[in-house]
C-alpha cells in the first residue's frame, strides 16, 4: 500500500494549476473552500438522497444537511462524515431517507455547524412513473470541443456545452440523471478544474446524479465527488498498471439503487484485462453486484436496468480493443441474459448506437459535451445486434421515461427538440 503522502502528493499541483485556468473553469484558492462542488446521488431507494460535497481542510469539520418541506419549514438535520480528501480538502457526505414521493424538498449544507449555504429545492420522484435522462463521456477538458464538431457552445468549450446540454435535460424536468463514464477527461490523477466544470451547472444541486466509472475517471478525484449507494467493496486486483490509484478505481464504484419500479445496476469495466481469464475476475464482481442487488429488490421492481461505461456491442473506433474482447469473450451479455437484464446503457464509443440481443436492450450514447467523435463503420461491417447507428458530431442526450411496463426512449442532439431516435419498450406479462 502507498503511503498517504504519495497518495495525494500529486494533488498539490492542482493549486498551481488554478491560476492557468482556461474559459469555463473557475478559479479557487482550495484553502479558502467553505463548501464547493456540491451534488446529490441517489439513495439506495427512491425514498432516500445522498450529498456530497468538499471544503477546506481546516479542523472541526462536520457534515450537516438541513432538509426543510416545500413551505421553509424545517423537516430534520443530517449528519454525515467529514473525511480528507486531497490535500487542502475534505469531503463530506450525508444521506437521508424517509422521503415522501412526489414532493417538493429544500435544503441547506454546513461544514462547520455555523455557517450554511444557499437553500437548493428537489423533488421526489411520483410513483406512477419517473423520468430521467441518460449521458455519456463529457469528457470534460479545460479547453475546447472538437474542432471537427457540427455544433459548438457559445464559447466553444467543453464546460459551456456541458452547461448547455444538463439545461436541456433540466427543461425536460426529469428525476435523475445516469452518467455512463468518462465525467472528465484527464486520467493521471485527475485534474480539480475539471470536476469544478462538472459540477458547475447549477441544475445539479436540484437533480440527483448516478455516475458510473469510465476509463478516464480511475483516480482519487471520482470518489471524493459523489456518495454512491450499496457500493460494493472487492479486492483491489493487480491489473496491467502500478498505480494503487487506478487499481483502487478499478475494484470502486459497483453499485445499484432501487428507483419506484427499476432497478438500476452500476458496474465498473473501466479496467483493461490483459486476457480473457483476468477479465472474468470483472464478470465476477459484476455477477455479484448483480445478485446483490436482484435479491435485496426480489418482487419488487419491474424493469432492470444496467449501467456500465465499455460497450460490448456497438461498432466504432474501439471494436476490436482487446478489452472490450476480452469482456465479451468472459461473459458480459451471457450475464445479462442469466438476470434477464431490461436495458443495458453505456458510453466510451462517442457515437449512438442503438441495438438488441435476446430480451435485452443495448443502448450506446454519444458525448454530451462534444469533446470527440468516433467514426461510425461502413454498413456491412454494423453489428448484427445493430439496429440504428448516428453519428451527428453533436452534443447528445436521451431522455427516457418509465412507466408500469412500459419504457419510452427519446434521444436528441443538443441543437434540436426533434429526437434523432425514439422507441419503445414494452413488458409483456
Amino acid at each position: 500500500m502507498v503511503s498517504m503522502f504519495k497518495k495525494f502528493a500529486g494533488f498539490f499541483i492542482l493549486v498551481i494549476l488554478l491560476a492557468g485556468a482556461c474559459a469555463g473553469s473557475q478559479i479557487y484558492e482550495l484553502g479558502n473552500l467553505e463548501y464547493e462542488n456540491l451534488g446529490l446521488t441517489p439513495g439506495p431507494t427512491a425514498e432516500h438522497i445522498n450529498f456530497n460535497w468538499l471544503s477546506n481542510a481546516q479542523e472541526n469539520k462536520v457534515s450537516l444537511v438541513r432538509l426543510y418541506n416545500e413551505n421553509g419549514e424545517l423537516l430534520m438535520t443530517a449528519i454525515g462524515e467529514a473525511s480528507p480528501a486531497f490535500s487542502g480538502a475534505m469531503t463530506h457526505r450525508v444521506s437521508v431517507e424517509g422521503l415522501e414521493p412526489n414532493t417538493e424538498y429544500s435544503y441547506s449544507i454546513s461544514s462547520d455547524g455555523i455557517s450554511w449555504s444557499t437553500r437548493y429545492n428537489f423533488r421526489t420522484a411520483n410513483t406512477e412513473r419517473f423520468r430521467f435522462a441518460a449521458v455519456a463521456d463529457p469528457q470534460l477538458t479545460t479547453g475546447r470541443m472538437a474542432s471537427y464538431s457540427e455544433w459548438f457552445s457559445q464559447d466553444g468549450t467543453t464546460a459551456q456545452a456541458w452547461k448547455d446540454t444538463v439545461s436541456k435535460i433540466a427543461a425536460e424536468n426529469v428525476d435523475l440523471i445516469v452518467g455512463l463514464g468518462d465525467q472528465v477527461d484527464q486520467t493521471k490523477r485527475g485534474n480539480m478544474l475539471e470536476y469544478l466544470d462538472l459540477f458547475a451547472p447549477i441544475e445539479l444541486r436540484s437533480i440527483p446524479f448516478a455516475p458510473t466509472v469510465g476509463n478516464h475517471d480511475r483516480h482519487y478525484l471520482f470518489q471524493y465527488h459523489f456518495n454512491l449507494p450499496n457500493e460494493q467493496q472487492f479486492d483491489i486486483p493487480f491489473g496491467i498498471t502500478r498505480s494503487m490509484e487506478i487499481r483502487t478505481l478499478e475494484a470502486a464504484g459497483n453499485y445499484w439503487f432501487l428507483y419506484n419500479n427499476a432497478l438500476f445496476v452500476v458496474l465498473n469495466n473501466s479496467a483493461y484485462p490483459v486476457s480473457t481469464r483476468d477479465a472474468r475476475r470483472y464478470i465476477d464482481r459484476f455477477d455479484q453486484t448483480l445478485a446483490a442487488a436482484v435479491n435485496a429488490h426480489r418482487g419488487n421492481f419491474t424493469w432492470l436496468f444496467v449501467m456500465h461505461h465499455k460497450s460490448t456491442t456497438v461498432h466504432a473506433r474501439h471494436i476490436m480493443s482487446r478489452d472490450r474482447l476480452r469482456y465479451v469473450n468472459a461473459g458480459f451479455e451471457e450475464l445479462m441474459d442469466k438476470y434477464n437484464v431490461d436495458i443495458v446503457l453505456s458510453g466510451h464509443y462517442h457515437i449512438y448506437n442503438r441495438g438488441f440481443s435476446g430480451g435485452t436492450t443495448y443502448l450506446t450514447l454519444n458525448t454530451a459535451a462534444g469533446s470527440k467523435y468516433y467514426d461510425s463503420p461502413s454498413p456491412k461491417n454494423l453489428s448484427p445486434y445493430t439496429q440504428v447507428n448516428i453519428q451527428a458530431r453533436k452534443p447528445q442526450f436521451t431522455i427516457i421515461e418509465v412507466e408500469d411496463r412500459t419504457i419510452h426512449f427519446r434521444t436528441y442532439n443538443i441543437d434540436s427538440d426533434v429526437p434523432i431516435d425514439a422507441f419503445t419498450v414494452e413488458k409483456r406479462e
